[in-house]
């Protein structure tokens, strides 16, 4: 039986009001189960192990210094994302996001339709990889209720689809790619449509490094 699995999480707010984000983003992991990554995870363990961290690796509070990495400098959180980027540049799997800038969006309905229109796009130009699958697995935890009802409209409408919404987020690793994807996505974004850093994202990520990112990924879209 051939099995793809779809790791999906999102950046940034549904809502409108003057603190919410900006941008929106959703990243996708696309992985073949017959591509074996387990030599890669466990090198992947083995070093964070090394580093001392064995939480979900998550982006917005690694590159802030919240959370589980209150405390730690920025050098150490970066060898912790280093470790997460080079298995996402190693193992065979490919990625799509997209953004959303909301500015061109006035309320919630117009923001779902968009974000489902670009979605469509993106399934109906691979339709015929989708269908090869005997089963199709999307890793989605239902953090947003509009997100997961765009997701049931969409891939959960092909029949050999089903969604797994409770799962370990540190066990998969392929779900802290995606999450990883929506950050350095976003900026990629905003570097592409001259939209400024904040500090804290300038301050972890140079432009030299962004365009060295996009070179480095280009083979693993989608």
């Amino acid at each position: 039986m051939t099995r793809l699995n779809i790791f999906i999480d999102e950046t940034g707010e549904f809502g409108f009001n003057k603190n919410s984000a900006k941008l929106y983003g959703v990243s996708m992991v696309f992985h073949e189960q017959k591509h074996s990554i387990s030599k890669e995870m466990q090198r992947l363990n083995q070093s964070l192990k090394l580093l001392g961290f064995n939480n979900m690796i998550h982006m917005g509070d690694l590159v802030a210094g919240h959370g589980d990495y209150t405390g730690m400098s920025i050098a150490e959180r970066r060898k912790i994302y280093q470790k997460l980027y080079r298995f996402a540049t190693t193992i065979q799997a490919k990625y799509h996001t997209i953004i959303i800038d909301k500015h061109d969006y006035r309320n919630n309905k117009l923001l779902s339709k968009a974000i489902t229109v670009e979605l469509n796009k993106m399934i109906n130009s691979n339709l015929n990889y989708f269908l090869s699958f005997d089963r199709i697995k999307v890793y989605y935890d239902g953090g947003q209720k509009p997100l997961n009802r765009i997701i049931t409209n969409t891939f959960l409408t092909f029949d050999n689809t089903i969604q797994q919404s409770d799962f370990n987020h540190i066990e998969k690793k392929l779900f802290q790619v995606a999450d990883m994807l929506t950050y350095i996505d976003k900026l990629i974004y905003k570097y592409k449509h001259n939209i400024k850093f904040t500090t804290t994202e300038s301050a972890f990520f140079s432009i030299k490094r962004i365009k060295q990112i996009v070179l480095k990924l280009k083979k693993h879209r989608f």
